[in-house]
């Protein structure tokens, strides 16, 4: 019997009350690293102590990976149980196996991706004569997501008059729902759409949620949005057994429609409701929380007070001032190789960046320093050709109306089904209701197609029907059974070479993949893991064992952590982005987002800006974020080599004009904030005499080389220099600081 003192035994004062809070509603105000993870799972166990059935228990948090942690601390604290804990939209794919019936959808419904999506989109657009470049798919995509998170049905879209985008939009919404209908689909907006649906319109389905679940505990509660806060609070309505767990200055999606008010009014939307405030940090030493609580102190509106911590104060935060992105990649790359030589492991850094774009100057200087590293959030595994192929063979054998994977298979591995065939093959289905399968089940019928093109559509139906039966067999022999039928492998190898090798590799990883889900699923299928794949996230493929560098935007840093911490582009335009500058709410998501990346470094955190980057082919100057006027002088410090260079002001106390115009709020010394340079000062320097080209010249860092060309005059001028260990480099003659070497 799990021992209720020995539970709590280890807790702060604040942690162990909201683990021993009884029933009600309950809200945890999480500060970053203040183990709040720990609190959710030692209140589950909790609850069970005092007689809650591990079944009466759903926790939801926003990422798998979240949600496999929690579920492995409460085994290892009550043993393997059956603790409902999943994702939103895991949960509401649980829900909808079970009763989507009610609303119309099959048992073996797919979920679209976001490729599936747009090519639905594609697809009707053509169908509805809009003209796809001057609107694009993608943004009518956006406008339909929107639609549906607030709540307005197709008819209504359809019948706006705001706009011609609005009014286009409208039309392909309309066709769009339309066409998942018929495709027995959904998209991830549906999964919570429909669910709420099924409770409003089947009052009877959710009293049986409302019966089985009684006590709800919501994680990252800050983040959720108005679709979410429904179905946790219709749920938990029942019984008022609602605990939300979260931290309002980590509110960072409010673009994909989350509300902080939800956490902000959970004491009117819950009267009564208890709370609980975690303050004490585990993860970050002292400087870094302060020079992290003095960003975020800074917005308005804020539930959680001043953090601190045991941890000591550590070391100071660093902040980089490169020349330019080039500079700014190469002194982070220097800076890991020196802690790796410390003895850090790749594996405990991270180069955090507002954007995805900002990682190319990053893995040039990786590859020339020869440093293993990892993107997480780009071309994952899931979105590669053979596995979509395979998966969508799957998924027509799950869903025989999905449209979308059907046309992706049609002709893959080549049958001789061509474009025409299948414009004309659609032209003769739509009319009489058909989907692509069906139509070319009975395509004998249909007017103007080849003989050769009949027979291959024949054969790919039969060939269909027969994979179909195997799904009442192990999920390992229909994945077999599709890759042996079609001939796949064949296929893979006509590519020839190593691209060759690393497709076939990768259809044997997703083979590993398809055999961990067996064995960690108590009644796999074919149709589950569909569902497992298409609800993965960016971080969910992340493999944090491999030692590597990991590279992934701030975004995706949340809810993680390292000893090690760089982020970079610390610039107007970048953090805060561009699309925020014009609105102060937006401002304060990205100075929540600012502060998210500072504390997810435990030992160490350096912030870097550049002077300068290239935008489209030319160099455009840069100012420095405002949220680094908002450290604290006495929790930063400048980088050595950086100060060496003169770069940080003049004179050694940080006198200079504002980045944005104006006089600096703070200086170094000051009580404020830290002087940081703008633009301006890598301009003010004289000319310099330039070097002739022939002569041998010394650069700080590619070292010695032989000036090949020079145009130009003055500090404007393109020096060419071929060096000895990086090759040729074109330099500006203001930002070179080229020694000549006689």
């Amino acid at each position: 019997m799990l021992d209720r003192d020995a539970l709590v035994a280890d807790l702060n004062p604040p942690q162990r009350e909201a683990v021993e809070w009884g029933d009600g509603p309950l809200l945890i105000v999480a500060g970053a690293g203040s183990g709040k993870t720990r609190v959710i799972t030692r209140r589950i166990a909790h609850l069970i102590t005092r007689g809650v059935r591990p079944e009466e228990i759903l926790a939801i948090t926003f990422t798998n990976k979240a949600a496999g942690e929690m579920r492995g601390r409460v085994a290892d604290l009550v043993g393997e149980g059956r603790v409902l804990m999943a994702t939103f939209h895991a949960f509401c794919a649980r829900v909808l196996r079970i009763d989507g019936a009610l609303l119309g959808l099959p048992p073996g419904f797919t979920i679209y991706d976001r490729d599936d999506q747009l090519s639905l989109v594609k697809d009707l657009c053509g169908e509805l004569g809009v003209d796809s470049q001057s609107v694009t798919p993608r943004a009518l995509l956006a406008a339909i997501s929107r639609l549906k998170n607030d709540g307005i049905e197709p008819e209504e879209a359809e019948g706006s008059e705001r706009s011609p985008f609005d009014r286009i939009a409208g039309r392909v919404y309309a066709r769009y729902v339309k066409a998942l209908a018929e495709a027995g689909s959904v998209d991830f907006d549906d999964l919570l759409l429909h669910t709420t649906r099924l409770f409003r319109d089947h009052p009877q389905a959710l009293a049986r949620y409302r019966e089985r679940f009684r006590h709800v505990l919501v994680d990252e509660y800050q983040d959720t949005n108005r679709i979410q806060y429904l179905i946790a609070r219709d749920i938990a309505a029942g019984h008022g057994n609602l605990c939300a767990t979260g931290d309002p200055d980590q509110s960072i999606y409010r673009w994909r429609g989350a509300r902080i008010q939800n956490i902000l009014d959970f004491e009117r939307d819950f009267p009564g409701a208890h709370i609980v405030r975690l303050q004490q940090n585990y993860r970050s030493t002292g400087h870094i929380l302060a020079a992290a609580s003095a960003v975020i102190a800074h917005n308005p509106g804020r539930l959680m007070g001043p953090l601190w911590s045991e941890l000591g104060e550590g070391a100071k935060v660093t902040l980089l001032a490169a020349e330019d992105e080039e500079a700014e990649a190469d002194a982070v790359v220097r800076r890991v190789t020196a802690l790796r030589a410390e003895g850090l492991r790749l594996a405990e850094m991270a180069v955090f960046y507002r954007t995805n774009a900002l990682s190319r100057g990053l893995e040039r200087a990786l590859r020339l320093y020869n440093v293993p590293y990892e993107l997480v959030g780009t071309l994952e595994f899931y979105e590669r050709k053979e596995v979509k192929d395979l998966l969508a063979y799957l998924r027509v054998l799950s869903n025989p109306a999905d449209a979308v994977s059907f046309l992706r298979i049609v002709n893959t591995p080549a049958r001789g089904i061509g474009k025409t065939t299948l414009e004309r093959l659609r032209a003769w289905a739509v009319p009489l209701g058909l989907g692509p399968r069906e139509a070319a089940r009975r395509c004998k019928e249909a007017p103007d197609l080849p003989s050769k093109a009949r027979g291959a559509l024949l054969q790919l139906t039969a060939l269909l029907d027969d994979l179909q039966a195997t799904l009442a067999g192990p999920v390992e022999d229909s994945f077999r059974a599709v890759v042996e039928r079609t001939d796949y492998l064949s296929y893979l190898r006509d590519f020839g070479g190593q691209e060759a090798d690393d497709r076939i590799e990768n259809v044997s990883e997703l083979e590993g993949a398809l055999a961990a889900y067996v064995r960690n699923t108590g009644e796999p299928s074919v149709a589950g893991f569909l569902q497992e794949t298409a609800l993965l996230s960016d971080v969910d493929h992340w493999d944090e064992t491999a030692d590597r560098l990991t590279l992934m935007t701030l975004h995706s840093a949340k809810g993680l952590e390292f000893p090690a911490v760089f982020m970079v582009g610390l610039e107007e335009g970048l953090l805060p982005h561009a699309r925020a500058l014009d609105a102060e709410e937006d401002i304060q998501e990205e100075r929540r987002l600012c502060y998210v990346g500072m504390t997810r470094a435990q030992r160490t955190l350096m912030l870097s800006y550049a002077a300068r980057r290239a935008t489209f082919g030319a160099w455009m100057p840069s100012q420095p974020s405002r949220f680094l006027d908002e450290l604290p002088a006495g929790h930063v410090e400048l980088d050595d080599r950086i100060a060496r260079t003169g770069l940080w002001g003049r004179s050694g106390g940080g006198v200079g004009a504002g980045a944005r115009g104006g006089p600096r709020a703070g200086r170094v010394g000051d009580s404020g904030s830290t002087y940081l340079p703008d633009a301006d000062d890598y301009l003010d320097t004289p000319d310099q005499p330039l070097p002739r080209p022939g002569n041998t010249v010394r650069h700080a860092h590619f070292g010695q080389g032989v000036v090949l060309s020079v145009t130009g005059v003055g500090r404007k001028a393109r020096i060419t220099v071929r060096f000895e260990r990086f090759g040729d480099k074109q330099l500006m003659a203001e930002y070179a600081h080229l020694e000549e070497v006689f």
